[in-house]
């Protein structure tokens, strides 16, 4: 019996061995102010965290990459009040109320309807809180050290990050005051067109 135990002991470890080391995956907190413990991955981070304070309008384009649907999108925002307009809906918020308006139409329902965007690849927070989640998943499941870089993106200074994980390299570019400037992911495409400082009153109107 002893050596029958002995010969299982041996069969598990050179199993064990013959496995190599295990894939570069991390357990990494992914709550809003967390840090990754990748330093070019916690550049970016940090700045997307901070979006809640900036005063800024940005233009963007997205490109669904299955299927190829390209929308235009805006976003402005001055303290609690934001507007996200994505193709024809506008996602109005002011503190502690939120509608979701067709341009077309004029027509308001309370609440973000967060469907009527769904054949776009966007939300309406992708301007706002939703790219960091991406990233902090991103930061989970990459396979190699990031690598950061500074880019110009619709002429204004952009710090950026590629993550290697499983089936590619994504990029995501933020600007200083935390707007986001580039996504190149597995789905989609978003570039940021246009920037200001100064926020876009027309965009609060339906």
């Amino acid at each position: 019996m002893k050596q029958i135990a002995l010969g299982l002991t041996s069969a598990v470890l050179l199993t064990a061995c013959g496995l190599g080391e295990r894939p570069y995956f991390e357990e990494t907190p992914t709550g809003v102010g967390t840090d990754s413990g990748d330093p070019a991955i916690d550049a970016v981070l940090q700045l997307l965290d901070g979006v809640g304070g900036a005063q800024f309008t940005g233009s963007y384009q997205a490109t669904l990459l299955f299927g190829g649907v390209v929308s235009a999108a805006q976003v402005t925002q001055l303290g609690p009040r934001r507007s996200v307009t994505i193709g024809q809906v506008r996602y109005l918020n002011d503190g502690g109320s939120s509608r979701t308006c067709v341009l077309d139409t004029g027509v308001c329902d309370d609440g973000i309807q967060a469907a009527a965007v769904s054949n776009t690849g966007l939300t309406p927070e992708f301007a706002f809180g939703d790219m960091a989640k991406r990233l902090r998943r991103d930061a989970v499941a990459r396979i190699a050290p990031s690598t950061g870089s500074i880019e110009m993106i619709a002429g204004v200074s952009a710090t950026c990050v590629d993550v290697a994980v499983s089936g590619g390299t994504k990029q995501y570019c933020v600007l200083s005051d935390g707007a986001v400037a580039r996504f190149r992911g597995a789905d989609i495409e978003l570039d940021l067109i246009s920037y200001s400082p100064v926020v876009d009153e027309t965009l609060f109107d339906v």
